[in-house]
């Protein structure tokens, strides 16, 4: 069980978070790949919009008590306590509705079988209720070597075993339904165990009530989050075919897959650290500075070089029965490093509680989400168009939320630009070869690519400049760590 007391450093939730995410985006890459080759366009168009009516109701399911257990500075075990008797009752309370929704909203697609897929699907609920005051206990605590044994082992037995197994046998939808299920229940079941919830203290209305401005507030900011990440895929199913919904489903979730990565760092370690220290600006300055250096130094390079070769990494991740998604997944590419500079701002607006900031951000990007895609529909620019959209309102989004974070912590246009050049300069690096060769896109990757790890390991002042790393002592810790060769000397002096 993990105590309060034993907060590892952020160094080890850093590493334990990046090894987590890693294995489950490189798993999950794995599932999708396999699975569109077993199942259908409408069997992925089906389960896109089981998803998103369950992903709205899942929002409403918690209230925001998790980010709160995260966030709250004075947590007590009654804290604990009233916020788990509430998410269990909630849960089983949310199930409850979306059963007896479940043929209204099959109807309205005229899609009976969407009615079994929900009702199934909404178990998670439940499930959910039980385990979130869990799962946000060990990330305050920042125990994420445990959530990464309950994340592979879900991954493992719910998506590989129970999907892959029923999609092989010809199970169609129901086995991303089975995996789904699966996969939530060992998470919680491995949550609970390791998480110490004081259940017997039973419920308190003042300290669930303490909780709940918060929770609110979280609520509404991860609705409007929720809602614009998943309004383009309604717009395309409500006007276009359950099978182009599929398509275009599967490009976003190509495209949301380097973003997950950072997307889930910043909803653990970034939000967990960050509440930590909320009340200490200097510190979060330099928190927020080498987090936008991180993740350009990361997501610049890897931008270009999903643009250019789009083409390729559709068909190594979706296969030639998605091959019409490759000109979609090419635009949307291009919203990666907005996307993902963005998670970093979010987190810096939930540690603060800047969600009123945050809300009116989140609605202009739903507008312009909404307006965009509706627009791009309605004149006949299909996929195509809804991508454009999407990336034009991505850029409008990251640009709002680093402006809040650069007027709350007093940082410069400056301050922000030094922290994207080392991303830039790699970047070009790495998109010099795939520009001037005409060769296999696999090989025109591995040219670039290695150029940029070059790159990286001759001149330690990219990835550690010298506002970083002031006085050079991370660099030489782990240049002492690098195997022998002529970078050792350059990162250890």
């Amino acid at each position: 069980m993990t105590q309060e007391g034993t907060t590892p450093s952020w160094g080890a939730s850093l590493s334990w978070q990046s090894l987590n995410v890693l294995l489950q985006v490189l798993l999950q890459l794995v599932y999708i790949r396999v699975l569109a080759g077993m199942l259908t366009q409408e069997d992925f168009g089906i389960m896109a919009i089981a998803l998103i009516v369950v992903g709205v109701v899942e929002i409403f399911a918690q209230v925001g008590i998790g980010p709160s257990i995260v966030q709250f500075q004075d947590l007590s075990p009654e804290h604990v306590a009233s916020a788990w008797w509430f998410s269990a009752l909630l849960g089983l309370g949310c199930f409850g509705l979306m059963f007896l929704a479940a043929p209204h909203i099959a109807a309205h697609y005229d899609l009976a079988i969407l009615a079994p897929v929900l009702r199934w699907i909404s178990l998670s609920f439940v499930i959910s209720g039980f385990s979130v005051v869990s799962r946000s206990l060990l990330v305050r605590q920042m125990n994420f070597k445990g959530l990464t044994g309950c994340a592979l082992l879900g991954m493992l037995l719910g998506n590989l075993c129970v999907g892959l197994g029923l999609a092989y046998s010809g199970a169609g939808v129901w086995a991303y339904v089975s995996a789904l299920l699966v996969q939530n229940l060992i998470l919680s079941m491995g949550y609970l165990y390791l998480a110490n919830i004081p259940w017997s203290l039973g419920f308190s209305v003042g300290k669930w009530r303490e909780l709940l401005g918060y929770g609110l507030r979280s609520t509404a900011f991860n609705m409007l989050t929720y809602a614009a990440a998943k309004m383009d895929v309604w717009l395309v199913g409500e006007r276009l075919s359950t099978a182009s919904t599929g398509i275009y489903d599967r490009a976003v979730n190509l495209m949301g897959q380097p973003i997950t990565v950072l997307g889930k760092l910043g909803d653990s370690v970034l939000f967990s650290g960050m509440s930590s220290i909320q009340d200490q600006t200097e510190a979060m300055r330099g928190v927020t500075l080498r987090g936008m250096h991180l993740i350009s130094l990361l997501t610049l390079p890897l931008t270009v070089a999903l643009v250019l070769q789009a083409q390729g990494v559709t068909w190594l991740f979706l296969g030639d029965r998605f091959a019409d998604a490759a000109p979609v997944v090419h635009i949307l590419f291009a919203a990666v490093a907005f996307r993902a500079l963005t998670k970093l701002g979010d987190a810096n607006l939930r540690a603060m509680d800047g969600l009123r900031a945050g809300i009116f951000i989140k609605l202009i990007f739903l507008g312009s989400v909404t307006g965009g895609v509706y627009w791009a529909l309605l004149h006949g620019h299909g996929t195509r168009g809804v991508a454009w959209a999407i990336v034009a309102a991505s850029v409008l989004q990251w640009l709002l939320t680093t402006l809040w974070v650069m007027a709350t912590l007093s940082l410069g246009t400056l301050d922000v630009l030094k922290t994207q050049l080392s991303g830039i300069v790699l970047a070009l690096t790495v998109a010099l070869p795939m520009w001037t060769m005409d060769t296999m896109w696999g090989l025109e990757t591995l040219v670039g690519g290695s150029l940029g790890l070059a790159l990286l390991l001759w001149f330690p002042g990219l990835s550690l400049p010298a506002w970083a790393d002031s006085d050079g002592a991370l660099r030489k810790q782990l240049g002492q760590k690098m195997p022998r060769g002529p970078w050792k000397k350059r990162w250890s002096h």
